[in-house]
């Protein structure tokens, strides 16, 4: 199927767009093989089917740490966005491939949510690596169903998640990824609601799929209340000491432009599908020493954008 009805100007493109100097390749398995059939649709082998599905979120975190899994803790640099009646976001994030260590996981990603709470609907993507979960960089979905991140799962390891598109590959690979003080590169990425209810993802102007709403129990079978943007570390604390796992580029936010890990041109969907600038996003960080964010004031070429992301280990973080 298709979107019953799509966000003012965010009609997707009909073919699958070359990429520009700046933009990633989330299909590098097309160098192996052609498209799927008609009716069919790629699915990654599973690498380990004992990774933790639970995480957590960020702000349900800061009152709730119980949410984690057993022996690992979730650590976030996000902006926040709360209010009412939110249809949608969108943005653009710059891909790194950052250093992560075994059962963790280090991910870059939007959270479109009913809030926070123990009991919460939220739909997530944006890319992350995990060692258990993809070989390197990947791009991915989750869906959490208002029982404490306990049924939540990535991408397609269980119903939930419609995909349409037989061109993309969810956890497929991300090429190339941003170097250090050179060129960036970057991937942009809508989350909207349809006129029946579907929550649908659309990344570099395709269509992937959609949840429906008959998934949810809480919030998300209307509106969303809560818009998050950022990085996220599953923390095992490894010999009782702070994990090394890395989120963004390993670098903090003060380093900026081409060393820091961004997000830019952020907006959210509002009723009737019109497009809004998200000006009054928050900055927060559970362990700022360890990993941080800094909002900058919007600009005319990047718009709403901040710049997160840290080492983890270190002198300052233990």
């Amino acid at each position: 199927m298709e979107p019953s009805s799509y966000p003012i100007g965010l009609e997707p493109k009909s073919t699958f767009p070359s990429n520009s100097s700046s933009e990633v390749n989330i299909q590098s398995w097309h160098k192996k093989g052609e498209y799927c059939p008609e009716g069919s649709i790629p699915i990654l082998r599973s690498l380990d089917e004992d990774f933790p599905k639970k995480h957590t979120h960020p702000l349900a975190s800061t009152t709730n740490n119980s949410l984690a899994p057993p022996g690992f803790k979730a650590e976030y640099a996000v902006a926040f966005l709360p209010g009412s009646n939110f249809y949608g976001a969108l943005g653009e994030i710059n891909v790194w491939n950052p250093k992560t260590l075994k059962k963790e996981l280090s991910a870059s990603q939007f959270w479109v949510t009913d809030g926070g709470g123990k009991d919460i609907d939220s739909v997530e993507v944006g890319w992350m690596v995990s060692p258990s979960i993809s070989l390197g960089e990947c791009f991915y979905s989750f869906c959490e169903q208002a029982d404490g991140y306990n049924t939540g799962c990535y991408n397609v390891r269980c119903s939930g998640f419609v995909q349409t598109n037989r061109k993309i590959a969810l956890g497929a690979f991300l090429t190339p990824i941003s170097i250090y003080g050179g060129e960036q590169h970057l991937m942009g990425i809508k989350v909207y609601r349809d006129g029946q209810g579907n929550w649908w993802v659309n990344v570099l102007g395709q269509n992937l799929g959609y949840w429906p709403p008959n998934l949810f129990n809480g919030g998300l079978r209307g509106p969303a209340s809560l818009i998050e943007w950022g990085g996220e570390v599953i923390n095992s604390n490894p010999q009782g000491v702070h994990t090394s796992t890395q989120m963004g580029s390993g670098h903090f936010p003060s380093e900026s432009y081409s060393r820091a890990a961004y997000f830019k041109n952020l907006q959210y969907i509002v009723d009737g599908g019109g497009l809004e600038d998200a000006k009054d996003i928050t900055g927060q960080a559970t362990r700022p020493e360890c990993y941080d964010i800094q909002v900058q004031k919007p600009s005319r070429e990047w718009g709403s954008y901040f710049y997160y992301g840290g080492p983890g280990l270190s002198a300052n973080c233990k």
